[in-house]
């Protein structure tokens, strides 16, 4: 198709204008959807530093829901009790679709059961409401519940949890910390977190809430006491309900701590190495256990990126020189759409997931099998470099509790196998 037959096309048939009559709400929900289609076009064209994650999927096996390998040092003792008073508060809650308020009443929170690690930090609430609160809502039939202005530190002040820009600010100057937001604090001052968080039980007068909060990559630090500090509790009798749209918001008080027993503040981890591999073109270049988990850094070759489907039209279009009238995101998007419903765009996705997947798993000397850990953390990162090598991180179930002295890596990409040996790093 020449290069005036699509651009009468689009004109005529199309229609050009429908493209320019956008309004101000259209285009905020555009701005979205765009820039994942122009990053999809962008990554056709990339030769390299492609990254890629797998995310769990499964049912996890233990009391927080992070995997078997926080489940083995949970059987092993590696989880705290709290034993701590409940912090009450006097609180309001307000409807904020019916307008209906009710004040003085109490409210207690208290943390129930925890675990730390260099990773994660997962903490069960156990949030008490009196009676009045009865008038509003029942604690047994709330559908989700959340703490939007939760902050987590320790002792030395290193923030481990802190969700909302105008909070953290808010937060520094209370604590005398600075007048800092997410772009100035320093880094050793605020951990990069995640969060999931949803109802675990609830009864007539009490409800108790699942915090799994995870770093992006940074490391917990070994503290001694953890701080909680919060104002707001948000409500909804619905367990659909998005995120910032419940409709029941209650304010006080809430600040408590909790002692992190030694065995979390004085973790350590051990170090292996590789001792032979049966395939040289696979290599383990890290490998620690914790805990919790090992996790386990690799590189191997692999064959070049299929060659990406392109369409007439997005090549006329990848033809036009800057500030041309068709030169839009919006005539981009509608090209792109049309070539990944094709059968060759279909192959050619389907090759590149393929590309990126491949067995793995360890084991030890007892013969036990241990699995990518899954929990609510992304576990399995990697990314392919202009030469075609495969650099892999993830995360196994194997902890201190199950470690032998040599650990077997087993890898199958795509029928080119490797049993890698680790051994222990004498200390």
């Amino acid at each position: 198709m020449g290069k005036e037959k699509i651009y009468e096309n689009l004109v005529e048939n199309i229609g050009l204008e429908k493209f320019k009559r956008i309004d101000k709400k259209q285009r905020k929900i555009k701005s979205i959807i765009t820039n994942t289609f122009t990053l999809a076009i962008c990554t056709l064209s990339i030769t390299g530093m492609v990254f890629a994650k797998e995310i769990s999927t499964k049912v996890y096996e233990n009391f927080f829901g992070t995997g078997n390998g926080v489940g083995k040092a949970i059987e092993e003792g590696y989880i705290e009790d709290a034993k701590t008073e409940s912090e009450p508060s006097e609180s309001v809650a307000v409807n904020e679709e019916t307008g209906q308020v009710i004040d003085d009443f109490e409210t207690s929170i208290k943390v129930d059961k925890f675990v730390m690690d260099d990773f994660t930090l997962s903490v069960t609430f156990d949030v008490k409401f009196s009676d009045t609160i009865k008038e509003m809502i029942e604690p047994s039939k709330m559908g989700d519940m959340n703490f939007p202005d939760l902050v987590i530190y320790d002792e030395n002040n290193i923030i481990l949890y802190c969700m909302g820009g105008n909070r953290l600010t808010e937060f520094c100057k209370e604590k005398g910390i600075g007048d800092y937001d997410y772009n100035t604090i320093p880094e050793n001052m605020l951990i990069n977190s995640g969060v999931e968080c949803y109802i675990q039980s609830k009864s007539q007068n009490s409800v108790k809430m699942l915090y799994n909060i995870y770093t992006g990559g940074d490391v917990y630090p070994k503290s001694k006491k953890l701080y909680f500090d919060m104002n707001k509790i948000k409500i909804s009798g619905s367990p659909e309900t998005m995120k910032g749209e419940e409709e029941i918001t209650l304010t006080g008080d809430w600040s408590f701590s909790v002692d992190v027993p030694e065995k979390m503040y004085n973790r350590t981890n051990i170090i292996y190495k590789q001792k032979s591999s049966s395939n040289e073109d696979f290599k383990v270049t890290a490998a620690t256990i914790y805990d919790t988990g090992m996790d386990i850094s690799m590189e191997f070759k692999v064959g070049p990126a299929p060659e990406a489907p392109s369409s007439p039209e997005l090549d006329f279009y990848k033809s036009l020189p800057e500030g041309h009238e068709l030169k839009t995101l919006d005539i981009l998007n509608y090209y792109s759409s049309k070539l990944y419903k094709t059968p060759e765009y279909q192959e050619y996705s389907k090759k590149q997931s393929e590309r990126w997947h491949f067995e793995k798993y360890l084991l030890n000397e007892e013969g036990e099998k241990f699995e990518l850990t899954q929990g609510p953390r992304e576990n399995g990162s990697g990314r392919i470099d202009p030469n075609n090598i495969y650099h892999f991180n993830g995360m196994f179930d194997l902890t201190k509790y199950d470690m032998t002295d040599e650990i077997t890596v087993f890898v199958d990409y795509h029928g080119n196998k490797a049993e890698i040996i680790l051994e222990k790093v004498e200390e």
